[in-house]
This record gives C-alpha cells, structure tokens and sequence, in this order.
C-alpha cells in the first residue's frame, strides 16, 4: 500500500511538469512578461517552503491524515482552477495552491515512508524522489499530447480527476502507517538542528541544488524553443534528461544507509555537480545541453538521498519532519530565488550563461561552505 504514496506524489508533481511546458505559451498568448513567468515558477517553490515551515511540525505530531487530506483538497483544486486561468494573478494563485498540495504530502508522504526506525530512510526518500521525477517528467510528456487533443486545462483536469481516485486508498494507508511521534515537534524545534554542522552542510547542497532546479524550470522552456524545439520534443527531452532520477535515487540511497559517512558522498557528489552546471551555462547547444543535463541529474540523484540520511542521522524518526521539511524549505526558498530572477538573467544575457552561469557560480559558493562545515564536524569528532 506504501506504493499509493509514490502514486499520489508523481501525480502531484506532474501538474508543475505541465506548467513547465506551457511557460512559453503563457509569454506568449496571454502577454504575460518574462517577471511573469518567474513569478508563476517562483510560487510553487515558495508555497512549498510555507508548507515546510508552517505544517511540518504536525506531521511529527502524528497528524498524517488531517494533512494528507488538506494536500489533496489543495492539490485537487488549484489543478481544476490552473487549466481555466489566463491571467497572472489567476494563473499564480492556483499554481501556488498546487504547489502547497505538493508541498503537505512531501511532509505527509516521507514521515509516512520513514515509519518508527530511520534505518533504510535513504531508500525509501530515494524511491519518493524518484515518484516526484517520474511525474514532472511524465506531465511535459503527457500534458503536451493531452493538450493537443483537448487544450490546455485537459492535462490538468486528468490529474485532478486521477487524484480523485487515488484519495480514499492513500487517506485510509495514512491512518494505519506505523510511524514514530513526538509531542514536542514545534517550528522552533527546527532552529536548534542548524547547529549540527551536519545539517547545515546538507542546508548548503540542498540550496545549491534547488538554486539550479529553478533557474531549470523558469527558463529551460525558453531556451529549448530558441533552438527550436517543440513541446513533444521537449517533453521527450526531459525524459533522457531525468532518467537517472528515475533509477539512481532508490539505489544510492540504499548505498548511503550502509555507508560510515554519508556526508564525504554528498560533498563530492556536489564538487563534480558544480562544473556541469558552468559548462551548461558557457557552451550552447541542443546536443551538449541534453548530454550535461542528463549528468547534472546523475548528481542530483546522489545528492537528495544523501542529504537527507545526513539530517536523519541527526533527527531520528521521531523529528524526521521537521529535519527534512527544514532542508527542503532552504531549497524551496533557493529554488523560489532563481525561477523569479532566472528568466531576467537569461534575457540580459541573451542565452543559458545568465542563468546558469550565475546558478554554477552559487552552488561553488556552497561547496565551499559545505565543505567547511563536514570539516568542522570531524575535527570535533576526533
């Protein structure tokens, strides 16, 4: 039955997937301008960081399936409303209720698959992670076809519709998952972990990472028309691009269970992410954009699963909510950064080496500061 949740989550993720192919044609047909189109990726990051800071607690409480049913209310919901908006404020306002959906079942479904023990939590958020990918993979790849067919709003009325379905099951799951509680998980229990030197360094990747995934969303899309490639392309592309998602996350995640310092793999995982980043950004083409995004995606399969066995190393079961809700929303809010001033950058500079180049140049900066801070928890270990 654990498998409802990666259902529900890759269904979820599938409606930002859709968004992502229809940036163009908001600019475009609806006159929205390049702030715009930021402002619409940047809402999904930031609901998600509302959502991480605001409800993660309750989750540690042990209230899984209040949440998990406000997740579907709010997924099901903004997904009807998106497909009908045609101006910003609507557009925003329902991508932002998708995105808060979104965001309560990541809390709802990584507290659920962590249980009362964390010991094979990088696995199990490793196969959670790759349910996210498969549905913003698969929403561009379906969503374009199904938008063929019916318009705009058909994708997102399906997922609305599949959600639907899959609600009862996954609800009743939640009720009966055995999980680890405690009853002092507030949101300023979150602040103390930030002195673990530990999780700070897994704040840094997990900024660094999502600083990338929004400058991804916000102007991916741009670029790839410029070089003239249409939706069903581009939905084709990010299934090459994403596979490793796809498969690695489950698998390094079960590397980094059994591994004595699960921090040492994401440092490096980030120090070789940091160059594909530059190179994306300095060298222009459709062939090695495909080749350098598929490896960046290698690293980012390494680095989620990594990240998190690092902060529940820290929390346990009990506070893996909050632990997790924590890094996730430091990423959101990275994430939230870039898609709002990514399309602006990529403009000024007329291609990939604005928004990429300013986003490798960040994650170097977060390198460094990772690093200092395992280097700092080792030496006071010795």
């Amino acid at each position: 039955m654990h498998r409802l949740v990666y259902v529900t989550y890759l269904l979820m993720v599938a409606s930002a997937g859709v968004t992502f192919i229809f940036l163009e044609e908001y600019e475009s047909d609806f006159g929205i301008p390049a702030w715009g189109i930021g402002l619409i990726s940047a809402l999904s990051f930031a609901s998600s960081v509302f959502a991480a800071l605001a409800i993660a607690p309750y989750g540690d409480r042990g209230h899984l399936k209040l949440l998990g049913a406000l997740a579907f209310i709010a997924a099901i919901g903004g997904n009807l409303w998106i497909g009908y908006a045609t101006e910003l404020w609507s557009i925003a306002t329902s991508r932002a209720l998708t995105g808060i959906g979104a965001g309560l079942f990541s809390i709802v479904g990584r507290k659920a698959l962590i249980g009362a023990t964390t010991d094979d939590s990088g696995e199990k958020i490793g196969g959670f992670i790759s349910a996210a990918v498969a549905g913003f993979i698969l929403g561009p790849a379906v969503g374009a076809q199904l938008s063929e067919w019916g318009g705009i709003e058909t994708p997102y009325v399906v997922i609305a519709v599949l959600l639907v379905v899959v609600a009862a099951p996954t609800l009743r799951w939640l009720t009966s998952v055995d999980i680890a509680v405690t009853s002092d998980a507030t949101l300023a229990a979150m602040w103390p972990l930030l002195r673990s030197p530990g999780v700070r360094a897994a704040v840094a990747v997990q900024v660094a990472v999502f600083f990338n995934i929004g400058v991804f969303d916000s102007t991916v899309d741009e670029y790839l028309t410029s070089l003239g490639v249409s939706n069903s392309e581009v939905g084709l592309l990010l299934v090459i691009i994403a596979s490793p998602l796809l498969v690695m996350p489950r698998l390094t995640g079960r590397y980094v269970d059994t591994h004595p310092r699960p921090a040492i793999i994401m440092l490096g995982a980030l120090a070789l992410f940091v160059p594909i980043v530059l190179l994306i950004g300095f060298f222009e083409g459709l062939i090695i954009f495909t080749v350098l995004a598929f490896l960046q995606t290698a690293m980012e399969s390494t680095l989620f699963p990594a990240a998190t066995r690092v902060v529940v190393n820290e929390t346990g079961a009990e506070k893996s909510a909050i632990g997790t809700s924590l890094i996730d929303a430091a990423g959101s809010t990275a994430g939230a950064v870039s898609a709002f001033v990514a399309p602006v950058a990529f403009d000024a500079a007329g291609g990939p080496i604005g928004s990429f180049g300013m986003s490798g140049a960040v994650a170097a900066l977060l390198l460094v500061i990772a690093w200092w801070n395992i280097r700092d928890r080792d030496a006071s270990r010795a």
